[in-house]
């Protein structure tokens, strides 16, 4: 019996030994080791991968994460993610150093619930850029017509009269990067590319790459990261219709375009024209597919209203073209039921004295006739006795 209980004693001792190492090596946590960074091919995909740190082991009560820090391409912000894997894939703009820092994130009871963290460790990777600076392309701007039919173009840069330009994109969903097929161009040189019908993904990385031809002299390669649904153009706001509710006030009402972005993805801007025939922005608003406004002083009210896409789905995007303008034209006042009686009635008495005085007027002139006729009759006998007077 008492030799059970020391070899438990020296069990207990053992664990509590081994949780003290535990906690110490806990204090003293390395950074992530041999971290490497690979170029996937595909335009600004970098893989991030390392190895554990060496003086410690990820136990069921000490799970070892890593916590990741790089900036967000196209914004000033840097973004961080925890993971337990040994590899992480983020997009950057090879244009720039791409710089990743790393750090071992520890929490759970061998840490007796506090956080601990090892040093940052930092990793840099850059392209070799080939080309001069002045051989980029400038200002490259791309528009989503409809979320349906991408177009991008750009100026040229400084490059020789027999060079030119090529467009290369990637996407999630792709097997390998592809190459514009249909090129804009002014003066035989490239200036732009029309997608077609090439499908994109909505809120998905886009890659664009704009750079020389390989078999002429080397240009400085663009970078750019887009999202179809921030460069995106909608169209014209449909269904257009004006009416006056009960309440007395001009409602107009319209349906989202047609397009891949949802409804509830829309914000719209109405205008009103003014009286010196100006027009003027009156509402924004989001999602809500009618504006109600009071009728104005005026007899006639014409609105109009334009689309874009919201904070909610889309960094950025363009506006559409306007609605055809929808005017509404006070009709005449209405006549009380009694006035238009009135009206008739005076109409109809009217009327009938017209009719009386033209019957009076004929038997009148009828009478004055036969008058005439007996005068006539009476000089004729007394010129001629011998005829007869019948009057």
């Amino acid at each position: 019996m008492s030799s059970f209980i020391v070899a438990d004693g020296c069990a207990r001792e053992s664990k509590l030994s081994a949780k003290v190492m535990l906690r110490e090596s806990v204090r003293r946590v390395g950074p992530p080791n041999n971290v490497h960074i690979k170029d996937l091919g595909n335009l600004g995909i970098l893989e991030m991968s390392w190895e554990p740190p060496a003086f410690i082991n990820s136990t069921s009560e000490c799970p070892v994460r890593y916590e990741i820090t790089h900036q967000v391409v196209n914004e000033q912000r840097w973004k961080s993610v925890r993971i337990k894997q040994l590899t992480y894939r983020g997009a950057f703009n090879l244009e720039k150093n791409a710089t990743i820092k790393m750090r071992t994130y520890l929490k759970g009871q061998c840490t007796e619930g506090n956080e601990v963290w090892s040093e940052w460790v930092e990793a840099n990777y850059q392209v070799s850029l080939q080309g001069a600076p002045e051989t980029k392309v400038k200002d490259f701007r791309c528009i989503n017509h409809k979320y349906e039919n991408l177009k991008c173009e750009w100026k040229s840069g400084v490059i020789g009269s027999n060079d030119n330009y090529e467009l290369l994109y990637w996407q999630d969903g792709m097997s390998q990067k592809k190459m514009c097929r249909k090129y804009m161009t002014q003066n035989e040189m490239n200036t732009g590319c029309d997608f077609g019908s090439e499908v994109f993904e909505m809120f998905s990385d886009l890659f664009i790459c704009v750079t020389g031809i390989p078999s002429m002299d080397p240009i400085r390669p663009s970078y750019f990261i887009l999202q179809p649904q921030s460069i995106g153009k909608p169209g014209i706001p449909e269904n257009l219709n004006l009416t006056m509710d009960i309440s007395d006030e001009l409602v107009l009402s319209w349906k989202e375009p047609k397009g891949k972005l949802p409804a509830h993805c829309f914000q719209y801007e109405i205008q009103s024209k003014n009286q010196m025939d100006m027009w003027q922005s009156v509402a924004n608003q989001k999602e809500s597919s009618q504006y109600s406004v009071k009728r104005s002083e005026t007899s006639n009210t014409c609105l109009r209203v334009r689309g874009k896409a919201n904070i909610y789905c889309a960094d950025d995007g363009y506006w559409s073209d306007w609605s055809p303008e929808l005017c509404w034209t006070e009709p005449p006042p209405e006549l009380h039921l009694m006035w238009l009686y009135c009206i008739a009635a005076v109409i109809t008495v009217f009327t009938g004295l017209c009719v009386v005085a033209c019957v009076y007027t004929v038997r009148k002139r009828r009478q004055w006739s036969k008058k005439l006729q007996c005068k006539a009759k009476e000089l004729a006998y007394e010129i001629d006795s011998g005829h007869s007077l019948k009057c």
